[in-house]
């Protein structure tokens, strides 16, 4: 048997001719072999840098003016709670009044003053009246002493100033009853500078008593 030379088993195998290379292996810079994850990144960078950018338009909010402030006058109902009532002999004035007071032996004195003033005398003192009880005597002229009291028949929540400056306006009425409203006598004993005030009060009662 004959011995194969080693072109003999290349060629046997069709592995010849041999190509070389006209460059040696070491001066050409070969590019690595990517890996499947390598390849599919790159595959993707090229889609997305195919891809438009959607342009999105601002959004603008409608500017909500606000709404302008109304002033609201709020009527307060009338209380239920009693009042003290005082009722002259002739029915022709009456006198309602907070009845609670811690000076009340004070209180009653100055009350009793102010009326023998305006040359008043009361025979019927209620306690505890209520609007009807003042419907059911007819009077013809009612003084309102504090703001409780004022507060209660009125049904409107008042200083005794504002009530002062109201009536000096114009004529306070109770369903149809002339109404004076005044200082209660518990607040002139601790503010005496408002007597003089109370004075005017009552001089006006009198002078509406006499004209009706």
């Amino acid at each position: 048997m004959s011995l194969m030379t080693r072109e003999d088993v290349l060629r046997e195998l069709e592995l010849l001719p041999v190509w070389q290379l006209k460059a040696p292996l070491s001066s050409v810079s070969a590019m690595p072999a990517l890996t499947p994850v390598q390849t599919n990144v790159i595959e993707s960078a090229a889609l997305l840098s195919q891809i438009v950018e959607p342009v999105i338009e601002p959004v603008i909010e409608p500017v909500i003016e606000p709404a302008p402030l109304v002033s609201v006058h709020v009527e307060i109902a009338a209380v239920a709670a009693p009042f003290r009532l005082l009722i002259s002999d002739n029915a022709s004035m009456a006198f309602a009044l907070d009845s609670s007071s811690s000076d009340a032996q004070d209180v009653e004195a100055l009350l009793s003053n102010m009326l023998k003033a305006i040359n008043i005398n009361c025979s019927i003192d209620i306690a505890e009246a209520t609007i009807t009880t003042l419907a059911e005597h007819r009077v013809k002229l009612l003084v309102v002493m504090g703001e409780m009291a004022a507060h209660g028949l009125m049904g409107q929540l008042q200083t005794i100033e504002d009530w002062r400056s109201d009536q000096s306006a114009n004529p306070l009425n109770y369903q149809n009853l002339p109404v004076v409203i005044t200082y209660h006598p518990a607040f002139l004993l601790k503010n005496t500078d408002h007597k003089a005030k109370a004075w005017v009060d009552l001089c006006a009662a009198k002078r509406i008593l006499q004209g009706l």
